[in-house]
């Protein structure tokens, strides 16, 4: 007998998919809807309910989470765009897991425009796009930061940070 709200996964499992396994069927189908379309490939693989809102409290959820070089779990901790795609990766939004690839992501943002949820990024080494965080709003960016050693919330506006930025895309409707 089938429970509530859930589809049986095989007659012969007897296993029953709840809200994540009805999540993955959505995926499979829309994976599958994708080559139907014209245009430019889609950056989500699944939809998700999801808003910028939504994407900075992930965000938030991780701040303290240890700064790792080549992380990208809230287990193992994080480098700055191993913390980008882990969070968008939540909200059904596939992103290069490199800063450099994720900066040729989206649509281009100018500073004056910012939403909650658009990626910005820094050029720390002069030789492109090599931090990575997301713009919380108020003028506010989440981001895993070597020199910080963990995720936090810093403010644009610091020197620094100006100094060093780049430009924003934004990846989300």
């Amino acid at each position: 007998m089938a429970h509530p709200g859930e589809i049986r996964s095989g007659a012969k499992s007897g296993q029953w998919i709840g809200p994540a396994g009805l999540l993955g069927l959505a995926v499979l189908l829309q994976v599958a809807l994708a080559g139907c379309g014209a245009g430019r490939a889609p950056l989500k693989t699944g939809y998700l309910p999801s808003d910028a809102n939504t994407v900075v409290l992930t965000a938030r959820s991780q701040l303290g989470t240890p700064y790792r070089n080549r992380g990208v779990s809230p287990q193992t901790g994080f480098d700055c765009s191993g913390f980008t795609h882990w969070v968008y990766w939540q909200h059904g939004v596939t992103l290069p897991r490199q800063s450099f690839d994720q900066y040729r992501t989206g649509e281009a943002v100018d500073k004056g425009e910012l939403r909650s949820g658009d990626l910005v990024f820094f050029d720390i080494d002069k030789k492109g796009a090599s931090h990575v965080g997301i713009y919380s709003g108020g003028g506010s960016f989440l981001h895993s930061s070597s020199s910080g050693g963990r995720v936090r919330e810093d403010g644009l506006e610091e020197a620094y940070w100006q100094d060093h930025y780049l430009g924003a895309r934004r990846v989300l409707p």
